[in-house]
């Protein structure tokens, strides 16, 4: 038990001049009761200051584990003498890496031959383009990488990223089947400590220490930044849990880097919960602008600004600092800084945006490159066609963009000029790696766009990713703010900052967890569409009941055991099960399950057919019940007669489970409308997509914001005046509506919307 020692009214412990928040003499007392905790600290609230004075409030030993070696040695400088403080590299190095020293030293291995080192030989063609032995190692190396984050014993086939150019289902299947037998190989490379073909890095000893199962001899074990944790390492820490009290402390609403496998492990975190409101980084004008992101997300806690700093919220001439969306959007700034004569510095430096610049050179001039992000396509003129029309393409339009309208020497020339943080009038940096850091003055630059308009000319639903990053962004000033980019959120309908609501119960009122076990496909009858529970729900309802399903169920599938993993777009998805009453021909919603894509896409297998996906979704459905094809056939015909069946009745809705739990239910069309609407935006949609609708009807069709999104990647982007005048061009040379749904990549609803509004006559479809 952790020895008592807190001090009386407002003083911190061990004769410490610092004053405690009420916040944080709660967090002491908790911690000296012993309680494992997770601590929601917002942004500027003191969370060193905090775990250091749970630190002084014993004597026990403790360890504090950093998010990277220099936050961990500076914590060593202020910690108290009885505190460990170490990366999660820095204990694994010590108690198992350095058994494979000779290797973590040895030179650099060429990835050509790492390649021929695995026997990766020969080039093949996956979806008509080339893939070269180092396209394929690369891959295999990558596949290795993501299994070290991950919490997982074995490598599998969900550990296979997605390549630019091989993006569709089928395409990604043929590339996990060539490259995951090389990546087991690599893996068993890796595990020599004396010699091996690959390269072995600093996450590889990691994941072996992981897996050796440690035990850490401490009496209690401090985590940092526990948003941004990766699984191997939270797999790590909550090991401890029998032997040493836990803590964590992060932000929940900064877990922004979930692209690169981390995870947010605070809200589902078996411990007392509490928080650190009062920020001590800027006054309340700031705070004011961060709740709105905080209510935006549904965050667990909301900011109190500090009075006595005078922050303000408004233009800035010069500000210290330029945040950034995207890599080119800061190059813009850039860019333009150095036009005008202003020295200029990057956070992190232009080494990335050199390097794609110098690979656009390459292709550009005809030569194959080595980048990573590009070495698939074979010419500039490519990479164009796919960031402009394929949507997996789309985070690198911002880039293409910037490349012909600049070009690049203008790129390589401006990298050159950066000057360091030390002499620059101004500092530009992507929000990213701007987290951690904070400036007087904050400009937030133009490329927070505006989420736009949905296909009824509504304002559109802000993204979460999106508001976590703006959250990030505008809680970086301390004395004065310039919304600039992100001034729009004042007048946008989900602005406007809200109180903390309570968590959704763990186990809904009348909820049945046993029911609808297993993966089957589960057809959800046409006269029963636009009842899913999104569409039932308000939006930020919805999110408190998505994130309650995700916690209780370890943010793993409920079939598969999958996690979510952006980089191959896997997700985890909140499904509801039904029991259909006949008796009384009453649909009964009896139980929400979480399913990752794969499982999900399986359930709604029309869905799957309409999207292309029916060999993949086929394949999971034998892989993950160990059917064979014939068995799985017959499966998908019972599923679709029962539908049929099931289709033929209109069906009285009960979501008593929600109702009860006290959330708020949208009353969904009639029964008797809502094929009718369904197939209605199909037309409008699918159709102009070039999708191929299946005999049967699909079984959920693709009409939510996020489908939507997936099929055209500009629909809820924010029209450009320059943009909208070449539409206007367009539609006046008699365009085919098909056509500028291609080219605009906007649906057909958006584009006619917005011709209307210019008084423009759109065209008619093609039949």
């Amino acid at each position: 038990m952790i020895a008592k020692g807190v001090a009386e009214q407002g003083v911190c412990v061990s004769g410490s001049s610092v004053r405690q928040t009420e916040e944080q003499r709660t967090s002491v007392a908790a911690f000296v009761r012993g309680d494992h905790l997770a601590i929601q600290a917002g942004a500027g609230t003191g969370k060193t200051t905090t775990l250091r004075m749970l630190a002084t409030a014993t004597s026990q030993r403790g360890l504090y584990i950093a998010f990277n070696r220099a936050i961990a040695d500076d914590a060593k400088r202020s910690f108290s003498h009885n505190i460990e403080c170490r990366t999660a590299h820095s204990l694994a190095f010590q108690t198992y890496g350095r058994r494979y020293s000779a290797r973590l030293n040895a030179p650099r291995i060429p990835s050509r031959e790492v390649a021929a080192g695995l026997g990766i030989r020969g080039d093949m063609r996956i979806g008509g383009r080339k893939v070269s032995p180092l396209a394929r190692s690369y891959a295999a190396m990558r596949t290795v990488l993501r299994f070290c984050y991950s919490a997982d014993d074995i490598i599998g086939v969900h550990h296979v990223p997605r390549m630019r150019g091989l993006d569709s289902a089928d395409n990604h299947q043929a590339l996990i089947e060539a490259v995951l037998p090389f990546a087991n190989k690599a893996w068993t490379d890796i595990q020599n400590p004396d010699t091996g073909t690959v390269r072995f890095e600093h996450d590889h000893y990691l994941k072996l220490w992981a897996l050796s199962r440690p035990v850490l001899e401490h009496d209690f074990i401090l985590l940092d930044e526990a948003q941004d944790t990766n699984p191997v390492i939270d797999q790590v820490f909550n090991a401890q849990r029998s032997a040493a009290q836990l803590v964590m402390v992060g932000d929940s609403a900064q877990a922004i880097y979930g692209w690169r496998g981390a995870q947010d492990v605070m809200t589902d975190f078996d411990g007392t919960k509490l928080g650190l409101t009062q920020s001590f980084r800027f006054g309340p004008a700031v705070a004011e602008e961060a709740n709105r992101w905080l209510s935006i997300v549904d965050a667990p806690i909301r900011l109190s600004g500090y009075d006595p700093i005078a922050t303000s919220v408004g233009p800035v001439e010069l500000s210290d600092a330029i945040l950034c969306r995207t890599n080119a959007g800061a190059m813009r700034e850039v860019l333009s800084a150095l036009e005008v004569g202003t020295t200029v510095a990057m956070v992190g430096g232009g080494g990335q945006l050199r390097s794609l610049a110098e690979a656009a050179h390459d292709l550009q001039a005809g030569r194959k490159t080595t980048h990573p992000e590009l070495f698939l396509f074979s010419s500039w003129g490519e990479v164009q066609d796919y960031a402009a029309q394929d949507p997996s393409g789309s985070d690198l339009y911002s880039f293409v963009e910037l490349i012909d309208e600049h070009g690049v020497d203008a790129i390589l020339e401006a990298v050159g000029r950066l000057s360091d943080e030390r002499h620059a009038q101004v500092t530009i940096s992507t929000a990213h790696k701007a987290k951690g850091r904070e400036w007087n003055t904050v400009r937030i630059a133009d490329d927070f766009s505006e989420p736009g308009e949905d296909d009824d000319g509504q304002p559109s639903p802000i993204d979460d990713a999106d508001a976590r990053l703006a959250y990030v962004a505008v809680t970086r000033a301390r004395t004065r703010l310039d919304l600039g980019g992100l001034s729009w959120i004042q007048d946008h309908p989900e602005g406007q900052p809200r109180g903390v609501r309570p968590d959704v119960p763990q186990l809904l009122p009348g909820e049945d967890r046993d029911f609808g076990t297993g993966l089957f496909v589960d057809l959800v009858p046409s006269s029963c569409w636009f009842t899913n529970v999104r569409s039932c729900v308000d939006k930020r309802d919805w999110n408190r009941l998505r994130r309650m399903v995700n916690a209780r169920a370890g943010h793993r599938c409920e079939i598969c055991g999958a996690t979510k993993d952006p980089g191959t777009r896997r997700w985890l998805e909140a499904h509801e099960r039904w029991d259909y009453d006949h008796t009384r021909a009453i649909q009964i919603l009896r139980r929400i399950i979480l399913l990752c894509t794969d499982c999900h896409q399986t359930t709604h297998f029309g869905y799957a057919q309409l999207t292309g996906n029916e060999s993949h979704a086929f394949n999971h459905l034998m892989r993950v019940n160990g059917m064979a094809a014939g068995e799985a056939r017959q499966h998908v015909a019972d599923a679709f007669r029962l539908w049929e069946l099931r289709s033929a009745r209109d069906w009285t809705l009960d979501l008593s489970i929600l109702t009860g739990a006290g959330l708020t239910v949208v009353r969904p069309p009639e029964a008797a409308d809502r094929e009718g609407i369904a197939m209605r935006q199909l037309a409008t949609t699918d159709r102009l997509d070039g999708s191929h609708r299946p005999e049967s009807n699909p079984s959920k069709p693709a009409f939510t914001v996020e489908d939507r999104r997936q099929a055209h990647p500009n629909s809820h982007a924010r029209w450009t005046a320059e943009e909208e005048a070449r539409l206007i061009r367009r539609a006046g040379q008699g365009v085919s509506l098909e056509r500028l749904v291609s080219e605009f990549g906007r649906n057909a609803n958006a584009i006619t919307i917005r011709l209307e509004r210019n008084g423009i006559v759109p065209p008619t479809s093609q039949t």
